[in-house]
């Protein structure tokens, strides 16, 4: 049957959004509880606003009378592009449970500098962390249990003399091994030789690209001795990630860091934005919109951004629905008494599930807490509850619940500053995804970002939610009457 002969069955999904370029004309359209999006011209976008407005006095009773063949091709692919169900074929997600696939693995909290934002507030090694044989013994169950990657991070994690040997029993367990490291303690081209043997992948941490900017908050001496390891990790074929904090006191010199990892061998530079967990809770950084908004500027527009991985939601494949983070799923955290947590970031005491030297591992994965926060999702749950109407919930998946907790105070509750950030950059990822530049973005970020209903043109409800005053936190979105928000869904077999 042809679909335009379905015209009256054919499904709009209520909160369908569209964002307008007005230069080109351009509609890019997102259906947010499938995560699905596409870029119309004016007049597919208006066959498919006549679509989500039929039977209103001031819409035509039927399709519009264009071109039949068009219009044909046209329903076609706003259906293969799940921006329009076809009768009776309403997708529905069914989150499968996660499997757990990296462990992180704080094998020390010692740790040689003392920066002022440490989410683990590391300093000295604790009394009473794990043995050598105990790591090994963990290292045992984390492969047992079907894990693909065991990340030693700390701390420092090279102050921990067994590394190397916890590192190769994980090897030959068939799981790769990452580290996370400052750099400091990598001196000799044989210990950078022994990381190439052993570890997948080196995380290094810089905090900018001079030693006036790193040194701020790494310590007097740290930016060349960091250099220096780095150095001799590319000597030993070693290509690292590099991961850099930004905070109001660095972010106008990215163009340093650009400068400074050109004469590496690296993977990418991770930016991390600055939130208030552990130490940095007080410490004198405060990251908000303007300095986000420096970072996009930045990455839109200089040439020299292009080893810089940003901080936020990736514009994923349509259709790669994101329930959630993954934390207390496909990842957990292990500090180095063997305490269990969901994630690296949460690790309140009302967030522990337990302790392997008294569990085993795969029994405190099925505990209730780390089921109750694998099993929420942007879908169903109580976790993400705030997320339930948002335009980007189906690719964003909730974002950090770390980063949430920081600046909410409570897991369960959205930062309204952090979904802000967020919204944004997913938003302009899909922008470049269709192929609109960083040069356009940055000319017209508002405009671009605007999320309009597709049924009246009305701006969506929640896109201004963080202009509260006086509140960190968003207020909970009901899901009632949202025009199929919050149902559960995922993409059914292609028509």
């Amino acid at each position: 049957m042809k679909l335009l002969e379905q015209w009256d069955a054919l499904v709009v999904p209520g909160d369908l959004v569209y964002f307008l370029d007005r230069d080109s004309g351009t509609r890019l359209v997102a259906n947010p509880e499938l995560a699905a999006w596409s870029a119309l011209d004016e007049r597919e976008a208006g066959l498919l606003r006549a679509l989500a407005r039929r039977g209103r006095p001031d819409e035509p009773a039927g399709p519009p009378p264009a071109d039949p063949m068009w219009a044909e091709r046209t329903l076609a692919k706003l259906v293969l592009k799940w921006l329009v169900y076809l009768p009776g074929r309403r997708p529905e997600v069914r989150l499968a449970e996660p499997s757990l696939k990296i462990v992180y693995y704080a094998v020390t909290d010692g740790c040689n500098l003392r920066c002022p934002y440490c989410y683990a507030s590391s300093e000295k090694c604790l009394p009473g962390e794990m043995t050598t044989a105990e790591s090994l013994g963990l290292v045992d169950a984390i492969a047992d249990m079907g894990a693909r990657t065991l990340v030693l991070t700390g701390g420092e994690p090279m102050l921990r003399k067994d590394l190397f040997t916890v590192a190769g029993h994980a090897r030959e367990r068939g799981l790769s091994v990452n580290m996370i490291t400052n750099g400091t303690m990598i001196r000799k081209p044989e210990t950078a030789r022994r990381i190439a043997d052993l570890f997948s992948l080196v995380t290094v941490s810089i905090d900018g690209g001079t030693a006036e900017l790193h040194e701020r908050t790494r310590g007097e001496g740290t930016f060349a001795r960091t250099a220096h390891g780095l150095s001799l990790l590319n000597d030993a074929g070693v290509v690292p990630v590099i991961n850099h904090v930004v905070t109001p006191g660095n972010v106008d010199a990215l163009d340093e860091v650009c400068r400074f990892v050109s004469g590496l061998k690296i993977r990418r530079v991770r930016l991390m934005h600055h939130s208030d967990l552990g130490r940095a809770a007080g410490d004198d950084y405060d990251f908000g919109w303007a300095d986000y908004r420096k970072i996009q500027q930045f990455l839109w527009t200089d040439p020299r951004s292009d080893a810089l991985l940003p901080d936020g939601p990736r514009a994923a494949k349509p259709c790669s629905i994101t329930g959630n983070c993954g934390m207390g799923g496909n990842e957990i955290y292990i500090n180095s008494l063997g305490d269990v947590y969901p994630c690296k970031l949460v690790t309140k005491q009302v967030h522990l599930a337990g302790n392997v030297r008294h569990k085993p591992l795969a029994e405190l994965f099925r505990s209730p807490l780390l089921a109750d926060m694998r099993g929420n999702s942007v879908v169903e749950g109580k976790n993400l509850e705030d997320c339930r109407r948002c335009y980007i919930r189906g690719a964003c998946g909730g974002g950090c619940r770390g980063y949430h907790m920081a600046e909410s105070g409570d897991i369960h509750r959205n930062g309204r500053h952090l979904c802000r950030m967020l919204r944004q950059s997913m938003v302009a990822n899909w922008w470049q995804a269709v192929g609109t530049t960083g040069r356009r973005l940055a000319e017209a970020p508002d405009e671009l970002m605007r999320p309009r209903l597709v049924g009246d043109d009305t701006v969506h409800p929640v896109h201004e939610d963080w202009k509260s005053a006086g509140r960190r936190m968003l207020p909970v979105l009901s899901s009632a009457g949202a025009g199929g928000c919050g149902t559960k869904t995922a993409p059914a077999p292609a028509p």
